[in-house]
């Protein structure tokens, strides 16, 4: 007899719990609990609703105006919804979610889905998937916003609105005809209401109307009507903008109310859901005036439009002839004070290379006389490969290759003198891809050696720097010499030289000038070249 009472208990029990599952969600014709989709069918995401039984009505599929990945779900005396998404097993990580309620309290923030709801096995309809619990929320008399993304697409957003108010027609506060006047920036609002008569002249650009923030503007659209018949009927779903309260803006343009005749704008519920509220929708009507007559004709004011074009052509082009045929007489001039130039700096450079090769070959001559054999081989070799670099006709090399032409000359006058020297180039600079005049540097680095420290031995020491300056390039030499008087004239010609080949080389590089700074004193001495917007 237990047993048997026990049994009935039991199956007592499991019919509570299924009646009791069955009034948990509503459910379709079968009885399976309805999943009404949040998002777009475009969406590459996807975002499942249950609503508790007690639901009144559910209008889903919506479009949202701006929102080509979003729907808007309307509920009705719901108080309960859960949350769901279909994802495959492999993709879980590249998903993130958010739920925003009443646009103010984040309730989710782009969180992973981790809660396994469903696992599909391979004999299902999704094999490989899972279904994920995204949450249970009270819905009563709320506005829920569901974002979601799937990696790396982050502004591919997905949205779902799920709307559990009462919903309330729309309410015009403002209308506006907007105007612009020669002298003026910008259009002049002048307001109108019901029944005004309004212009419509050439000044007149359009219409303006605000109505209020509802939460759900995206549902409402504007007709424009002319009762008479004549003029042009405009059906305009979707708003322009917003102020900065909220509230939607919708322009209507002036070509759709130019006939004169009466007008009426209408606001309407663009679902049929929304029957009742379109009864109460409210209307703005308004009256176009009848122009003045114009002084000419449309067909004369074209006449005479082509009559001032043509003579604006001619006069135009007759302009533009004598502003060419001067502008190409001013750069052939430029053109010859170029070439000009170009042969003069050549003519400079090969002055230099002589005096570079007579001051080597006299270092060379030094060491001998000093019978230090190994050092005079030594530089004679770095000798061989310098003179091929000096001898090269390249108007421009690389960064990379100026600092190895000054390195090798660097340890060649080592060899005499024993100095110190260090050359370095700032990690912001393409060494290989940013170039500079040929030998620009040397004879500065040759003077600071020949008359800076070659007395001072090894407690000499010369540094030479490579720096970026937002677009210039900056190229500096330093040495603990003497120094000497930066005003005062010398004989000696590769100083001389290098500074006539930069103010040529300013001749022909106008746009991005080199800037010659030397400063000099009893602790040394610093020669600051700036080649200005170079990079």
């Amino acid at each position: 007899m237990k047993n048997i009472t026990l049994l009935y208990l039991l199956m007592l029990t499991a019919q509570l719990l299924s009646a009791q599952n069955k009034n948990k969600y509503l459910v379709d014709e079968y009885g399976n609990p309805m999943h009404y989709s949040l998002l777009s069918r475009w969406s590459n995401c996807n975002v499942f609703m249950l609503v508790d039984g007690g639901t009144k009505k559910v209008v889903p599929y919506l479009n949202l105006d701006n929102a080509p990945f979003g729907n808007l779900s309307l509920l009705t005396g719901a108080k309960r919804i859960e949350l769901e998404t279909r994802i495959h097993k492999d993709s879980i990580q590249l998903y993130r979610y958010s739920i925003i309620q009443n646009d103010t309290v984040l309730l989710k923030d782009q969180l992973i889905p981790d809660k396994v709801k469903f696992r599909w096995n391979s004999a299902s309809d999704f094999p490989g998937y899972l279904t994920m619990d995204l949450g249970t929320y009270n819905i009563a008399n709320k506005k829920l916003e569901v974002r979601m993304y799937k990696l790396p697409q982050k502004t591919k957003v997905s949205y779902g609105i799920i709307y559990n108010k009462p919903i309330k027609g729309a309410e015009i506060l403002f209308t506006s005809v907007y105007t612009s006047r020669k002298g003026v920036n910008g259009w002049q609002p002048n307001p109108f209401k019901d029944g005004d008569k309004i212009k419509n002249n050439d000044d007149t650009k359009a219409i303006g109307i605000t109505i209020k923030n509802t939460d759900l503007n995206s549902i409402y659209g504007v007709t424009l009507q002319n009762i008479d018949g004549r003029g042009m009927n405009l059906l305009s779903p979707n708003w322009s903008g917003f102020d900065k309260d909220g509230n939607s803006i919708m322009m209507i343009d002036s070509k759709y109310f130019k006939s004169p005749g009466d007008y009426v704008i209408t606001v309407y519920t663009k679902s049929d859901h929304f029957s009742d509220l379109n009864k109460q929708a409210q209307k703005i009507k308004f009256n176009v005036l009848k122009n003045k007559t114009r002084l000419f004709s449309e067909k004369q004011l074209i006449i005479y439009g082509l009559i001032i074009c043509a003579i604006c052509g001619a006069v135009f082009g007759a302009t533009l002839t004598y502003v060419k045929k001067k502008e190409a007489k001013k750069l052939a001039q430029q053109a010859k004070q170029k070439e000009l130039a170009q042969l003069q700096l050549n003519s400079v450079r090969s002055q230099l290379n002589p005096h570079f090769l007579f001051n080597a070959l006299a270092g060379i001559q030094n060491l001998m006389n000093k019978n230090e054999i190994d050092h005079a081989n030594r530089y004679l070799s770095k000798f061989a490969r310098l003179t091929r670099n000096v001898l090269d006709s390249k108007e421009l090399i690389s960064l990379a290759e100026e600092k190895t032409l000054l390195d090798d000359y660097l340890q060649m006058e080592q060899l005499r003198f024993g100095f110190e020297y260090s050359i370095q180039a700032s990690s912001e600079l393409d060494t290989e891809n940013v170039e500079i005049p040929a030998m620009l540097l040397q004879p500065f680095v040759e003077n600071a050696v020949k008359h800076g420290i070659a007395d001072k031995g090894k407690t000499g020491r010369v540094e030479v720097v490579f720096e970026k300056r937002n677009s210039d390039l900056i190229l500096k030499i330093t040495d603990n010499g003497e120094g000497f008087e930066t005003e005062q004239t010398y004989n000696g010609l590769g100083l001389m030289l290098s500074k006539n080949r930069i103010s040529l080389l300013n001749t022909l590089h106008k746009e991005t000038p080199f800037v010659l700074d030397i400063q000099s004193g009893l602790n040394g001495t610093l020669v600051s070249i700036t080649l200005t917007q170079w990079l």
